[in-house]
């Protein structure tokens, strides 16, 4: 029987036992190295003549990729397949593999607790009476019913979230450049422009993969023509968002406030200057953890090298030009 080498090159799990469990049940003869490197050097050192390759957070550019001698996959723990290099991987045969299906729940109830905080500001009700007050805190509320809320991208996080919201909102806008707005309207929301909902939306909440396109999507022009009381919720990804934009905008009051699981530098230094304005939820990139997602999250990419070690096509190919040949 062959033997396979596989390798991870780096990880935030405090065990990878259902990464084992699948390798074992696997009837293949597999060797699991487990190591926490993100870089070129380390990786190619442990990682050069493997079958197999499991990443986190490593980036995949194609120096890296064109080094390895008998890689046939590359598998993310995650979602988004940004810094893996999809053209080069399809060049060299080897499958770049994400985990399409997961955390939708947890990323769609977590969206949804960011704009009840943003909406009704709990926390900060609840700092205002621990300081021995109790009559209500200064400041305008508005009832969410009547307040326009934007969400950027239609795919299945993006619907979960809006299935939440439906029972508490009327106005619910989305852009997606590649939805079809017949299927918008048919769910029960509005087709808009990018523009449309930057320049009326109160909230807009973003759910879209990063892309070129995407990047800093949300930048200082875009702030500028926002109302001066709206807030953004990301979910996403952290650039998406321009850091350096957003401090700006916050700093001008050009926007009402932000509501972040994503940063476009994780982890953030303390001094980060986020962290200083009191109309800012930032929460630790923890949008997607639940018990039962952290084990769909291990298990998927290991499922995935299974299949193809026993010549299998995968099933959440991202680069999909190698399936033509």
């Amino acid at each position: 029987m062959a033997k396979y080498k596989v390798v991870i090159t780096d990880r935030e799990y405090e065990t990878i036992d259902n990464e084992k469990r699948v390798f074992e049940e696997s009837g293949l003869d597999i060797e699991l190295y487990d190591y926490q490197y993100k870089d070129k050097e380390h990786i190619l050192e442990v990682a050069k003549d493997a079958d197999a390759i499991i990443v986190q957070y490593a980036k995949m550019p194609r120096d890296l990729i064109e080094e390895l001698d008998k890689c046939k996959i590359i598998a993310r723990y995650a979602t988004g397949f940004d810094g893996l290099d999809l053209e080069a991987a399809t060049d060299n045969g080897i499958y770049i593999c994400n985990v399409n299906d997961y955390c939708r729940e947890e990323v769609a109830t977590h969206t949804l607790a960011l704009l009840m905080e943003m909406t009704r500001r709990v926390s900060k009700y609840d700092d205002w009476t621990h300081d021995g007050n109790w009559y209500a805190m200064p400041g305008k509320q508005h009832s969410l019913r009547n307040q326009v809320i934007g969400v950027i991208s239609f795919g299945r996080i993006a619907r979960a979230f809006i299935d939440r919201i439906k029972p508490l909102c009327d106005n619910i806008w989305v852009y997606d450049a590649y939805a079809d707005p017949e299927a918008m309207r048919s769910y029960g929301v509005e087709p808009k422009s990018f523009e449309e909902i930057v320049e009326h939306a109160d909230y807009i909440s973003m759910h879209c993969p990063l892309t070129e396109d995407t990047r800093h999507m949300f930048n200082k022009d875009v702030f500028k023509k926002m109302k001066n009381t709206a807030v953004i919720i990301n979910v996403a990804r952290g650039p998406v968002v321009s850091q350096d934009d957003l401090v700006w905008a916050l700093e001008n009051k050009e926007i009402g406030g932000a509501a972040l699981d994503v940063l476009e530098q994780e982890p953030p230094a303390k001094d980060n200057p986020l962290f200083g304005f009191d109309n800012v939820i930032v929460t630790p990139h923890t949008a997607w953890y639940s018990v039962e997602s952290q084990a769909i999250l291990q298990s998927t990419p290991a499922e995935e090298v299974v299949r193809v070690l026993k010549g299998e096509v995968p099933l959440n190919v991202v680069n999909k030009d190698i399936l033509k040949k």
